[in-house]
């Protein structure tokens, strides 16, 4: 096309829509266009409310079981919930967390082995990085990762002052779906010399990476990646490395039942799998709920536990038994022995138990955590499924089960051994025995008290007492047998009574 003035108008096939052209304009020009017509249906409006609740309700909590710990930004770590845990631990080796920690001698490694068991049991709440959710997380949301990932502009010794430009300073990138995430960090909170020979190896094929990082630049279009900044990584523990642990510094014999499955990494996604159900022919079973008992109130865990019975198990189902205890079992705090092989002889039978569980993540629940259990009898497996499920996502404390069986010695050590209520129907019975009537245990105020304070909660139609007669049975032949002993004829008449004494 020409104007008249001769020119030509260059833009013509170059972008869509009309375009005006003039090569020279005497006076004004006023052009009125009107909306183009819609190509398709108008998109809903963006709603950031609905979007920070479903990012919400996307958080978990962030756990890692690292073979090894490769990052760590202590200057932001108190932006975690978890993040002074971290200081003590720094503190504790000998870590100055204003300095670097290259040039810091043996404490950043001292440091990387204190935090790997932390890792384990953290409750830091962050958003899984997935094709659902790395093109909808915003700007400052704490993330958690685990990818396959390369390692761009690899750091060198001593490592350079960061740029601020991504593209030529040490990072991580990956891919979730068809989104690339880079992950920026600074190399002088790499924990130990061995940290930075892995990320040359990631620079030459991909490594397996997982940690937290914050967003610092959402996803847009097209092709933008989705960047973060570091707060920790590493990488994941294998089967394998967690089984060589075990079998090279044990301190008991190992049980019966044992397998590769005990040892997976359920942190990580590699690891993760279904729980293991039991034996098919099992009808019912009585599984050992743990609970941190620094995170509940008194009488908490009653009333988590049975409200969630009520809506797990039809009401026509329903006889349960249910009992609370603290885990204080003395080979616990025994001189030697190893949270592991607790864990190993919790969880090992032939056939294989139902559990939550996995030999490692019990042993580091073990280790750091002070633990009540509550046991609940009259389960069908998959019924014990549906309440861990319900538990893990509603209650915070609740660490995880195990199946009972008094068979094994550390669960008869370990679980309580009478209930304390019984579920039948709509109903809430609280047991009690002649014994504890007759030593104290329940007085008159509790008698009163306790029933009382159930009806209160509107979750049972009828709450009363009932006694425990397989108990009270015991507590009679145990009086019986006091009683017997104090009054006991000495087999020799000629015995002293009172040894020392004149006759």
């Amino acid at each position: 096309m020409r104007s008249e003035g001769g020119s030509s108008n260059d833009l013509s096939g170059e972008v869509a829509g009309p375009v005006f052209q003039a090569g020279r304009i005497d006076g004004g020009i006023h052009v009125h266009m009107g909306a183009a017509p819609a190509s398709g249906p108008a998109e809903p409006p963006f709603d950031a409310e609905a979007l920070g609740q479903e990012l919400r309700d996307a958080a978990r909590t962030w756990r890692a079981r690292f073979s090894q710990v490769d990052f760590v930004n202590l200057p932001r770590m108190p932006m975690l919930s978890d993040g002074e845990a971290v200081l003590r631990a720094a503190r504790r080796a000998g870590v100055h967390g204003d300095r670097p920690l290259r040039g810091q001698g043996m404490a950043p490694g001292i440091l990387a082995s204190l935090l790997r068991p932390l890792f384990e049991t953290w409750h830091t709440q962050a958003v899984p990085l997935d094709e659902d959710t790395v093109d909808r997380v915003p700007q400052g949301t704490l993330v958690s990762f685990e990818a396959e990932a390369q390692c761009a502009n690899p750091p060198e010794l001593p490592p350079a002052e960061l740029t601020g430009n991504i593209a030529r300073d040490p990072h991580l990138s990956f891919r979730v779906g068809e989104r690339r995430v880079l992950v920026r960090f600074d190399p002088v909170w790499l924990t130990t010399s061995t940290a930075g020979g892995t990320l040359w190896n990631a620079a030459e094929e991909p490594v397996l990476f997982a940690g937290l990082g914050t967003v610092v630049r959402a996803a847009g279009g097209d092709r933008r990646p989705l960047v973060l900044s570091a707060l920790v990584f590493g990488q994941p523990q294998t089967a394998a490395q967690a089984e060589w642990d075990y079998f090279t510094g044990q301190t008991l014999r190992s049980p019966a039942g044992l397998s590769d499955d005990d040892f997976r990494n359920e942190w990580s996604g590699s690891g993760q799998r279904a729980r293991q159900k039991g034996v098919d022919a099992v009808e019912s079973l009585t599984v050992g709920l743990f609970f941190d008992e620094d995170r509940v109130e008194p009488g908490q865990i009653d009333r988590e536990v049975l409200a969630r019975l009520l809506r797990v198990i039809p009401e026509h189902r329903r006889d349960l038994g249910v009992a609370i205890a603290s885990v204080c079992h003395p080979q616990l705090y025994a001189s030697g022995v190893r949270a592991v092989d607790l864990a190993a002889h919790l969880l090992a039978r032939e056939p294989a138990l139902w559990k939550t569980f996995t030999i490692p993540g019990l042993a580091a629940v073990l280790k750091e955590t002070n633990l009540a259990v509550c046991a609940v009898s009259g389960l069908r497996p998959e019924q014990a499924g549906d309440l861990d499920d319900v538990l893990r996502e509603e209650f915070e404390a609740y660490v995880g089960g195990v199946e009972r069986d008094d068979g094994l010695w550390l669960h008869r050590e370990v679980f309580p051994g009478h209930d304390r209520y019984r579920v039948v129907g709509a109903g809430l019975r609280l047991c009690y025995s002649e014994g504890d009537l007759a030593y104290g245990r329940i007085d008159q105020d509790d008698w009163d008290r306790e029933p009382a304070r159930w009806r209160t909660t509107g979750l049972f139609q009828d709450v009363a007492w009932e006694e425990d007669e397989a108990r009270s049975a015991a507590d009679e032949a145990e009086a019986a047998e006091l009683l017997a002993g104090l009054y006991a004829v000495p087999d020799d008449p000629e015995a002293d009574p009172e040894p020392g004494r004149d006759r």
